[in-house]
């Protein structure tokens, strides 16, 4: 059975033709597959990153309201079944998108104070942990929610970059 475009009077598209034959090399070894270290590129590190903290916030968020559900409790199993799934579906989404969307605005600051700076060391998270911290609650009437945003997060994103790059996480 012949190719259905060398019969009749159908040619071969010139596109067809001038395909190269070679195909790409496949990566030499396993580590080549995968992106190490930590300069990942500006989408990755935002998948990544507001990934692992919105997993990180559902979970812990989830398990102190499972702790609140359990010291409520019930009259019966049925009501402290209840009490516990609602503390955990109060507390859970809410503190996993808080964190997401802080983490979201860590790593847009982080990227824009690298390319100003020209430079990518901790004082970039540090700085554009604060400036995450602070936007989110930037709405809020008083600066005192500001600045406890703006701190927490300027020290729990320093710790994390800081952990990353001395390979500990």
């Amino acid at each position: 059975m012949s190719d259905y475009l060398s019969t009749g009077s159908v040619r071969t598209p010139e596109i067809l033709v001038n395909t190269p034959k070679r195909r790409a090399e496949a990566p030499s070894s396993r580590d080549e597959l995968f992106l190490e270290g930590y300069g990942r590129q500006f989408g990755e590190k935002m998948t990544y990153s507001i990934g692992m903290t919105y997993g990180a916030g559902l979970l812990s968020g989830g398990f102190y309201g499972a702790l609140l559900g359990m010291k409520q409790g019930g009259a019966t199993p049925k009501l402290f079944v209840n009490s516990l799934l609602n503390s955990c579906s109060r507390y859970g989404p809410a503190l996993g998108n808080q964190s997401a969307i802080i983490t979201m605005y860590y790593v847009c600051f982080n990227n824009l104070i690298s390319w100003v700076r020209g430079a990518d060391d901790i004082g970039n998270s540090a700085a554009a942990g604060a400036l995450g911290g602070g936007l989110y609650k930037v709405a809020s009437r008083s600066w005192q929610p500001v600045a406890k945003y703006s701190a927490a997060s300027c020290c729990i994103f320093t710790g994390v970059d800081f952990a990353m790059r001395g390979g500990h996480i």
